[in-house]
């Protein structure tokens, strides 16, 4: 009889062990559970970024083409570029009658300067007729700056197997695009002689 109240006893001390054991088992699984979500969440907040910054980067690059059109289509050699970027066509640096402090500085650092202002930029497809660029929160902008006649070095050609014997025209075009997102921006420049 002595055997049987002591297995009694010892079954009842161990009822609450099971109980402990199954419920710090249960809170591992929990954690491992909310750790693996909180990295995938975090990939796919990645992913998006990554797509968000590819679209504002195929805006610009849009943009840069866009400008490209219109200054083959609209801008002569007597269109007036001026300091204050009127309409979007600025003054280079080099060439501004503002004080030496405020020339080296670039056209979207200049006093007054606001790529948001129609004053200031050119819109995407506003001188060529583009669709407006889909799913960006902004249409892209641009700016150009008329530099001057430039050569093309030696052994570069604006056309395939075409020579540039004389100077050409030169322009700086610097576009500004978001993505999906607002604060997603994207700054692209480049150099384009008149064809």
């Amino acid at each position: 009889m002595k055997k049987k109240n002591c297995l009694n006893g010892l079954r009842q001390r161990q009822h609450g062990v099971s109980l402990i054991t199954t419920l710090l088992f249960t809170v591992a699984a929990l954690l491992l559970g909310v750790s693996v979500m909180g990295i995938n969440v975090m990939q796919e907040r990645m992913v998006g970024n990554s797509r968000d910054r590819d679209l504002a980067f195929q805006a610009a690059e849009a943009a840069l083409r866009d400008a490209e059109l219109d200054v083959n289509v609209n801008v002569a050699d007597d269109t007036p570029f001026v300091d204050t970027c009127d309409a979007g066509l600025c003054t280079a640096p080099s060439q501004r009658t503002l004080p030496s402090a405020l020339q080296a500085l670039p056209v979207e650092q200049q006093p007054g300067f606001d790529w948001d202002s129609t004053a200031n930029t050119r819109r995407y497809g506003a001188y060529t007729n583009f669709t407006a660029f889909p799913n960006v929160s902004t249409q892209p902008v641009y700016v150009i700056e008329r530099l001057g006649t430039m050569a093309m070095p030696p052994g570069e050609s604006l056309v395939l197997g075409d020579e540039a014997s004389v100077p050409r025209r030169a322009y700086r075009i610097t576009a500004r695009a978001t993505g999906a997102r607002p604060e997603t921006v994207v700054t692209l420049q480049s150099i384009y002689y008149r064809r």
